[in-house]
């Protein structure tokens, strides 16, 4: 592989072999000053890709850079190209928005027109199905309302760090979860290295987050597929791996989780693209990061976050579930991929 073509990218680009420099263009250069050939891998850029494999992606920051990384595989190594991050450049079009918009409204008219006593006789099946419709569009309706409100930065000025046990938090999102998937059919599965592991975070915003990637997860494993969640501590940090057993991505799919334009899509399940963006938002103000990495058999979304122990005397934080407007988290995150019969009006009371 000719690397010089690299030479005049305006972008960082870095061939990395067993934790060394094989290759550095002079964008990349600029960025790590005094890097060169022979040399290991610059330390934030190696906490940053942690230990996943190509093809990946990640997101985060690298000595207070905000960047994305594209991991490839080359004959001699590894091929990473870092890219400039713009906070809100993932925000959807308007176009995009629109037709998400009229394909919700489309649903909850439908689900009226079918309880109209007018077009004819409405028994209790019936009723409770369409009743069961309207509920999910409502949640639909909340989760699109919520994921541009936080990719756009509306919960910036409320995030509220506290101590909490993230294990707790992983566990409690993760039996909510098992239960909706028992009613469902769905295979989910979920472990947890330790049984405690206090830090400082937002609750609120760290289940958010955890939703959000089991039900990107969910939707990529498909009713026959596989999914699941792990916690594991490494070092002074708490790794969250959600995994699922879909068809794996490709390159072009991971260069572009973390930026660049998207066709709107009448997919009923694609919803507004934002669901990677808002797990980058959530750890980035953590101080965190996100990493990609797809393989045959197996697509796994890492989220790396640094454990910060409590100040002494700081009162832990139990989590707690957020039923805003009534509408409780889990069912609002899973809303796009699970069944309607879930939404059973009795069942949510």
């Amino acid at each position: 592989m000719d690397l010089s073509i690299f030479d005049g990218f305006a972008e960082p680009v870095l061939l990395l072999r067993e934790g060394r420099v094989v290759y550095c263009n002079r964008a990349a250069e600029e960025r790590f000053p005094g890097l060169g050939a022979g040399e290991e891998t610059p330390v934030a850029l190696a906490e940053l890709l942690g230990d996943i494999l190509p093809p990946a992606a990640a997101a985060g920051t690298v000595d207070g850079w905000p960047c994305t990384a594209t991991v490839q595989a080359a004959a001699e190594g590894s091929l990473v190209v870092l890219r400039p991050r713009t906070e809100g450049a993932d925000l959807p079009g308007p176009e995009r928005l629109v037709l998400q918009l009229r394909r919700e409204t489309a649903s909850l008219s439908m689900a009226i027109q079918g309880l109209d006593p007018t077009e004819g006789p409405v028994d209790e099946s019936r009723a409770q199905r369409y009743l069961n419709v309207l509920h999910q569009g409502l949640y639909r309706i909340v989760r699109m309302a919520d994921h541009l409100d936080l990719a756009s930065g509306g919960d910036e000025g409320q995030w509220q760090p506290q101590s909490l046990d993230l294990a707790g938090l992983c566990r409690e999102t993760a039996e909510q979860v098992e239960g909706l998937c028992r009613m469902s059919g769905c295979a989910f599965t979920w472990s947890l290295e330790t049984s405690g592991l206090l830090t400082v975070g937002d609750d609120r915003l760290l289940e958010r987050m955890l939703l959000c990637m089991l039900s990107n997860a969910m939707k990529a494993a498909g009713r026959t597929g596989r999914f699941g969640l792990k916690l594991a501590v490494r070092g002074s940090r708490a790794v969250v791996t959600v995994w699922n057993s879909g068809r794996p991505l490709e390159e072009k799919d991971l260069s572009r989780l973390f930026g660049g334009a998207q066709a709107p899509s009448l997919d009923p399940k694609a919803g507004l693209g934002l669901g990677l963006e808002l797990v980058r938002r959530v750890a980035s103000l953590h101080g965190g990061a996100v990493l990609v990495e797809s393989r045959e058999g197996v697509t796994r979304c890492v989220v790396s976050l640094p454990i910060q122990k409590p100040e002494q005397g700081e009162p832990l934080r139990s989590p707690k579930a957020d039923y805003s407007g009534g509408f409780l988290p889990v069912l609002v995150e899973l809303s796009d991929v699970l069944p309607p019969e879930v939404y059973n009006f009795e069942d949510l009371q």
